[in-house]
């Protein structure tokens, strides 16, 4: 450990599921530019006072280069795990009802990196586009 590794965190930080989830999907709200507060708010939702996770994640973020964050995520995460984690990042993602550039490919970046087929994917994405789809009820 070196002298400086308190200023900028250490890059030895092991993830739990949980700061992994926690991890994927800040960088997902972020990925557009702008956390905002209904973001913060699913986040809360995500997170459930997990301090800890938060912190991990944070600490994740703020050290380790997007591809690699991405593998720990993967790393950390088992099949069904990654599936829920590809859902909750696509619904993150449409939470304002437009999914932008950086966040689709950020989500396709994961689902590739997950090994999640477009078979599984597809109903989860029609699901998520049904129920973030409040120009039906105009």
């Amino acid at each position: 450990m070196g002298i400086f590794d308190k200023l900028t965190g250490s890059k030895n930080v092991q993830l739990t599921p949980k700061s992994a989830l926690v991890l994927s999907a800040l960088t997902v709200v972020a990925a557009d530019g702008v956390i905002d507060e209904a973001e913060l708010g699913d986040l809360a939702k995500i997170v459930r006072g997990d301090k800890k996770a938060i912190d991990t994640a944070i600490q994740v973020l703020r050290t380790t280069p997007l591809p690699e964050a991405i593998d720990m995520v993967n790393n950390c995460l088992d099949e069904k795990q990654k599936i829920s984690t590809i859902a909750i990042l696509a619904d993150l993602a449409m939470a304002d009802g437009v999914l932008v550039g950086n966040e689709q490919k950020l989500l396709q970046q994961y689902a590739e990196k997950f090994g999640i087929s477009e078979a599984v994917l597809k109903p989860i994405v029609d699901t998520i586009a049904l129920k973030n789809d409040f120009s039906i009820f105009s």
